[in-house]
């Protein structure tokens, strides 16, 4: 990243006045904070600031006013000739136009979070066509309440450019519109900046998953009852741009058209309530989430580790939403099986119970989530329902251990083999996952939208096989 250098000017640190270098890059968010200690020794006191520093203020020769957040040092460099000790410090967050000489934090009421190319995802636009198909700007703020709170609540918004009023405007070969999604985050007594991303953090997880991909900040900016400029008799709030850390600038995403039935859009949500019951439960999903979405934030992951990360989700679930108690589970089963009448109850009894004799282990639990309490089916491709569990057991062991003993004893699946059964582990996942987030009824709908999203394994399968027979009878 290239960080570009901003100026000099000085920091209020320790009750005194630091000369210092900024640098930052506010299109990719990289900030740099070189803090200079003239001591005239041959060497300066490596400890003579903080290692961790959460909050400075600065102001350079400009008269630029800054402070930035959550400042680690990196590297402290020794100039024997001149006696000076330079602090070089990565900061988390840059404050733009703000910061006070006491140190103490800026706070905010509301921040606003731009996010690149969600809006055909958000089905809001601040644009509309009338009846002779003539473009017009809708009047009034394009705005929908996500979460309302005692302490706070959060809105999405759509911004965008203003159509051409003048003729020279319209004297182009090339007319630009450009419209924005954006998150806005209200609290009603102000707060620290990390109060605000710990919120937004949550509703950004929720959009990925919704949207299976990885989400961009295009922009952060920030409103506070302290930064305010005044226009003759009026008082107008200025924003403070805020640069960091996810902060980057976006890039148009290039996609097929068909992408957007995979999704599950902002109104899916919305009508399902799945924003409220994401905050009521959030600190329960939040390692079943992050074990879905890491693939989305490291390139090229191998088959093997999303594996890993799905079963282990599937497992957390399991333990966190289930029953993490043999004797409790043992009762489930039971519960389930009274309403099996005419099935091989015993065979079924074993299906659930035959790994589980001191604890629930990942056979048993797989296999209570394949069931589903009998509501929904779940295809498991060309391997039995009976055998799905243990196969999908078997594999997560060898890939941990890589241990040969379990391929010779038991089936374990390929690595070619690995990313189809993911993504039928991947249905079963997202099934609950969603049922939690409020889609609780008319569950062929959401097997529907699954599929939509995952795929058919078992007709991708038969394709396969398909292919393979007949090219191998061709050579």
């Amino acid at each position: 990243m290239n960080l570009q250098y901003r100026g000099s000017g000085r920091v209020f640190l320790k009750d005194k006045e630091m000369p210092c270098d900024l640098y930052y890059n506010e299109k990719e968010g990289g900030i740099l904070l070189i803090i200079k200690s003239k001591h005239g020794k041959i060497m300066g006191d490596f400890l003579e600031l903080p290692l961790e520093i959460p909050y400075v203020c600065g102001q350079l020769d400009d008269g630029f006013n800054f402070a930035l957040v959550h400042l680690g040092n990196r590297r402290t460099n020794d100039t024997i000739l001149s006696g000076i000790t330079e602090y070089h410090f990565l900061a988390e967050y840059l404050l733009c136009g703000v910061g006070r000489t006491l140190n103490q934090e800026q706070l905010f009421k509301r921040i606003d979070f731009t996010i690149s190319d969600i809006v055909e995802w958000g089905g809001e636009s601040v644009y509309s066509i009338g009846e002779k198909y003539e473009l017009t700007r809708k009047e009034g703020a394009v705005q929908k309440t996500i979460y309302e709170g005692d302490e706070y609540s959060i809105s999405y918004r759509v911004e965008g450019s203003l159509l051409p009023v003048a003729d020279y405007q319209i004297q182009k070969e090339h007319i630009e519109l450009e419209q924005n999604g954006i998150i806005e985050i209200d609290f009603k007594q102000e707060k620290k900046l990390e109060q605000f991303l710990e919120i937004f953090n949550r509703i950004k997880r929720l959009i990925e998953i919704a949207l299976l991909r990885k989400v961009n900040i295009e922009k952060m900016e920030g409103y506070s009852n302290s930064i305010v400029d005044k226009v003759a008799e009026h008082t107008i709030e200025r924003g403070i741009e805020i640069y960091g850390i996810g902060v980057a600038e976006g890039k148009p995403l290039q996609r097929e058209e068909p992408w957007r039935w995979k999704w599950l859009s902002f109104s899916d949500l919305i009508e399902k309530h799945s924003f409220e019951h994401y905050f009521d439960k959030g600190e329960k999903l939040a390692p079943i989430v992050e074990l879905l979405l890491e693939p989305l934030y490291v390139s090229r992951s191998s088959h093997s580790r999303v594996f890993l990360n799905v079963v282990q989700a599937l497992e957390t679930y399991h333990s966190r939403f289930v029953t993490n108690d043999l004797d409790e589970f043992k009762e489930r089963v039971e519960n389930l099986l009274k309403s099996r009448s005419g099935f091989d109850i015993e065979g079924e009894r074993d299906f659930f119970m035959k790994s589980s004799k001191k604890f629930i282990t990942l056979e048993s639990r797989l296999a209570d989530l394949l069931t589903a309490e009998w509501k929904i089916y779940f295809d498991t491709g060309e391997i039995l329902r009976c055998d799905f569990p243990a196969v999908i057991a078997h594999t997560r062991n060898y890939y941990i251990h890589y241990d040969e003993r379990i391929k010779k004893r038991d089936r374990v699946l390929s690595e070619e083999e690995l990313p189809i059964y993911t993504r039928a582990l991947l249905q079963i996942l997202e099934y609950y996952i969603w049922l939690e987030l409020g889609f609780t009824e008319e569950n062929y709908k959401i097997k529907k939208k699954l599929m939509e999203r995952w795929g058919n394994i078992s007709d991708e399968l038969q394709i396969i096989n398909m292919s393979e027979k007949l090219h191998t009878s061709k050579e």
